[in-house]
């Protein structure tokens, strides 16, 4: 066994490290009497301000800390062990004072602490020359300095008060333990102090040293089951927090691709990291927190800032926090999206706010976080409480201009907030093109513009790696491929894209001469532009002509989805035939990959989805020959509604058929068709007559949403025909009073209109009531099929793999990411659908209601009232959820979110947490926090007088 000098030292050591060097010269030398001065002076300041509290909770823990202090200096060898007790209690009392709630919780915890301590003075006798009972003061030395290591952690992070409940209610479980390992150690004393246990263990040493051991593993194994217990719950929370915040974006997964991208040739981009402003960006005292590089489009901006990126990483005094646009997935092109994945991040490097998460994720009343202003608080909340910290947002021109001014106004907001306090502990760089209101927005922000010469190098290098490989392939000679790279480098004008799409376009040529041809004098690219058309010419060149119509229909379906598409749902809109209405996979499937019609144009994104190379390409394609947008809208609009009128759509039919319809992928495009034919009908309303184009494929486009809408109004009637027309309805189709299809579209105008004017709630629903009906039991079926409850001849894999993918059980809401996206398994999805229909949850600890929630917050404040009203009146001066503030109430209170129309109404009401009442009566003395109450009390007086 260790002394026992040793093992109060190791507790000492361990509480020292989490300390400042400020903390430890203040502790050190501590004693009582600096804690008496300090509860005097708050008794003082309480009396003043009429906010008294019984302060005497602390004597117990008090004269219990003394006489251990006097016991544990003889046998721990130094006068200064005590001193880590009060230098920490004072801080910690100084410091919780100032908030009533948090007070009145310390000053009960020392009260429980004391209670739980024994007196040692009068069994002074039994640790004299006693090394196994001094072993049981050095636990209690060592339970005293968790307590307090734990507190001390809380009380000095920023933004404490706004945490104190959530975070204070988890620290319970871990100081019962204290309290009752201090319990154990009270009563192994007092049982010692037998004076028969006292004499017997006097001649059998060997008995009470085995007492004593039993006792520490006893303890030891408690507080590992503890710490096992603590983690499993802190990650089940982490998990629900991180599925609320449902950060859809694979922002980790494409920085990884980045990484992979750059290691392939080495070195590039690692010239960022030597520029000045950059260098400035990430010194020990920058002259500025936020920095703006912007260039042009395909200059390589993502890759650089994935180099910055990667180097913030490695920067261990800094956290760091990284998202990624992307122009080809909308669902990533907002703010609330980028707050989103922000937050997914830093909670992960900050898990002592996950408690604090969790419960707002609770009481919100939101499945997901879709609130900006929420999102914004609690992002503000992390970039105070995290002492260093990185945030780079790549791509930012691809959002919205209102939701870019949403994200800039947050951003330099918070930057000046963290500056005023400790300049440079949130450091920003914004990665776009050169847009004035970014620019507008950053003044006077520093800004990297990148030059086709910064980039150069790095754009040799890439083509040098690409020629060898086309040299290789095509058996060139030096001087033609010399050619290559220096007409390639000079041309690029510092865009990576396009020596990306030169080089591509040459690598994927069939013949030897062909690529001599690209490469002529008069023929090499000039621009983007012209590198795409490059690209087109071969893919179309090297396609059969009934493969280049593919291709074509391929690149409009991607350039106008209303979301990305899975190359499954691709499959199935391709075999849908509108004549034998039906999905017929083995006949009609593409046998090559989307690659092979579309070439580098296209690229595969996590989960299977498709989308273009670079937002150029959807630029290019649009302005093109090659589709019409109108024309692919009508397809796409007329695939829809036709396939929504299939026999697996039929109301009345046998399980059997149904069976049938299920194995042979029938259900494969109904996510897609049934939440987007709306705004395939809406793009269709929204264009210019004069945008239909007169060709062949134009025109039938226009013969077959006609078709398409005569069936779909015919088989749905009961839900479409015989609704009032509205007059807005009625005049957004006046354009096309000249076409066939004027009323049928008319009609399935005004069903859809009509819906959305019944509000962002029912919007969520399917609006015609027999397909919802339809598509319900369909869903149903895939998961019995797979549960094994609907017998099939094929197994569970077989139905996931080709037609339907791993998640069967997916969400009701059409406009919830999971409607399509959906869950491994029922339970998952159980939990999902709870939270919809009863999105206000119980967060009070074992409640057996908390599973179920309660539809509104109404009856969420009426159950807490009656089930938990101790908590119910604590929670009052605490976090309500948070709604969007208005111009007429923007000032809110920083502690409980409340909101005021004037600064003076904030500052009145802020006092009710400080408990300030600098206001007091001329007469009595008696004090108020505001004004008008002192005022109106006067009067009292001077009606009596």
């Amino acid at each position: 066994m260790d002394s026992t000098g040793d093992t109060f030292q190791t507790a000492l050591n361990d509480f020292k490290t989490r300390l400042t060097a400020k903390e430890l010269e203040s502790f050190q030398f501590a004693k009582l009497d600096d804690v008496r001065y300090c509860i005097l002076r708050i008794q003082r300041e309480q009396e003043q301000f009429r906010t008294m509290m019984n302060m005497t909770r602390l004597e117990s823990f008090l004269e219990a800390m003394k006489q251990f202090g006097k016991i544990i200096e003889v046998f721990g060898n130094s006068s200064s062990l005590v001193g880590f007790i009060w230098g920490p209690m004072k801080m910690i009392l100084e410091t919780a004072s100032t908030y009533t709630d948090s007070f009145e919780t310390l000053l009960d915890a020392y009260r429980q602490i004391g209670e739980h301590m024994p007196l040692l003075e009068q069994y002074e006798y039994l640790f004299g020359d006693n090394p196994y009972m001094q072993r049981v003061l050095a636990l209690m030395y060592s339970d005293i300095l968790m307590f307090h290591k734990k507190a001390l952690r809380f009380f000095t992070a920023r933004a404490w008060r706004q945490v104190f409940r959530s975070i204070w209610k988890t620290f319970e479980t871990r100081f019962k333990d204290i309290l009752r390992s201090l319990s154990g150690s009270r009563q192994l004393i007092t049982e010692q102090a037998s004076l028969v246990h006292y004499q017997h263990y006097q001649q059998d040493r060997e008995m009470l040293r085995g007492l004593i051991t039993r006792y520490e593993q006893d303890r030891e194994e408690k507080k590992l089951q503890l710490k096992q217990q603590e983690k499993a719950e802190l990650d089940k929370k982490y998990r629900d927090v991180i599925a609320w915040f449902v950060a859809t974006q694979n922002t980790v997964q494409d920085h990884r691709r980045f990484g992979d991208t750059r290691n392939q040739y080495p070195g590039t981009g690692r010239w960022i990291l030597k520029d000045e402003k950059i260098q400035k960006w990430m010194e020990d005292m920058p002259d500025w927190s936020i920095l703006w590089l912007n260039g042009k489009p395909g200059a390589g901006k993502t890759i650089l800032a994935s180099v910055v990126i990667d180097n913030c990483l490695q920067d261990n005094l800094f956290t760091t926090a990284y998202f990624y646009c992307s122009e080809p997935d909308p669902e990533r092109n907002d703010c609330i999206s980028i707050y989103r994945g922000l937050l997914s991040q830093l909670l992960g490097q900050c898990r002592e706010l996950i408690p604090y998460c969790y419960e707002k994720s609770q009481i919100s009343g939101e499945l997901n976080l879709i609130t900006t202003s929420l999102a914004e608080q609690l992002l503000k909340l992390f970039c105070e409480r995290i002492e260093k910290l990185y945030i780079v947002i790549d791509g930012l021109d691809e959002c919205d201009i209102s939701q870019r001014k949403l994200v800039l106004s947050f951003f330099t907001k918070m930057v000046g907030h963290c500056d005023n306090y400790d300049p440079g502990k949130l450091r920003i760089l914004f990665v776009s093109q050169e847009y004035k209101d970014i620019a507008k927005a950053l003044q006077p922000a520093p800004v990297l513009t990148l030059t086709a010469k910064d980039n150069e190098d790095d754009i040799a290098e890439y083509v040098r790696i690409w020629c060898k490989k086309i040299q290789d392939k095509h058996d060139l000679e030096d001087s033609k491929v010399e050619e290559i790279e220096e007409r390639t480098r000079v041309r690029a004008q510092g865009m990576f894209l396009y020596a990306k799409l030169v080089m591509g376009n040459l690598y994927a040529q069939d013949r030897q001469c062909d690529v001599l041809q690209e490469t002529s004098k008069y023929w090499f690219p000039n621009g983007v532009r012209e590198a795409y058309e490059r690209i087109v010419h071969r893919i179309k060149k090297s396609l059969e002509p009934n493969q280049w119509q593919i291709a074509c229909m391929l690149l409009g379906w991607v350039v106008c989805a209303k979301r990305p598409l899975k190359w499954r749902e691709i499959q199935a809109a391709v075999s849908i035939n509108p004549d034998t209405q039906a999905i017929e996979w083995q006949e009609r499937k593409l046998r090559s990959d989307i690659q092979d019609y579309c070439g580098s144009l296209i690229e595969l994104l996590p989960g299977d989805r498709i989308a273009l190379v670079h937002t150029t390409a959807k630029i290019f394609i649009t302005s093109s020959e090659y589709i019409h947008i109108s024309t692919v809208e009508c397809n796409l609009a007329a695939l829809c509604l036709q396939y929504l009128t299939f026999d697996c759509f039929v109301e009345e039919i046998d399980e059997e058929q149904l069976t049938r319809f299920a194995l042979d992928g029938s259900f494969s495009f109904q996510d897609y068709a049934v939440a987007k034919w709306p705004e395939h009908i809406s793009a269709i309303v929204k264009m210019a007559t004069d945008e239909f184009a007169v060709d062949e494929d134009s025109q039938a486009a226009l013969k077959e949403i006609q078709l398409a809408l005569h069936e779909f109004t015919d088989y749905y009637e009961a839900d479409i025909l015989h609704a009032s027309i509205s007059n807005m309805a009625r005049k957004d189709c006046e354009p096309f009073m000249g076409y066939e299809f004027h009323n049928d579209l008319l009609y399935v105008w005004n069903h859809i209109y009509c819906h959305h004017e019944k509000g962002s709630q029912v919007r969520n629903d399917i609006s015609i009531k027999a397909l919802s009906r339809s598509f319900t039991r369909n869903r149903k079926l895939l998961e019995n099929i797979y549960l094994g409850k609907t017998p099939s001849p094929l197994g569970a894999e077989d139905i996931r793999s080709e037609y339907y993918g791993n998640n069967l059980f997916k969400c009701h809401k059409i406009t919830c990411f999971y409607f399509h996206e959906g869950y491994t398994t029922p339970s998952s999805l159980v939990k999902h659908n709870n939270r919809h229909d009863r999105p206000f949850v119980c967060v009070f600890p074992d409640c057996s209601i908390a599973q179920f929630g309660f539809a509104n917050n109404k009856d969420l404040e009426k159950h807490r009232r009656d089930f938990h009203p101790e908590a119910a009146d604590h929670d009052k001066t605490f976090s309500r959820p948070t709604k969007a503030a208005t111009v007429s109430t923007r000032w809110r209170c920083e502690i409980c979110n409340k909101l005021f129309t004037r600064n003076f109404q904030l500052q009145n009401h802020t006092r009710i947490h400080t408990g300030d009442r600098p206001f007091a009566c001329s007469e009595c003395g008696k004090a108020f926090a505001r004004l008008n109450d002192c005022t109106r009390h006067e009067k009292i007086h001077t009606r009596r007088s």
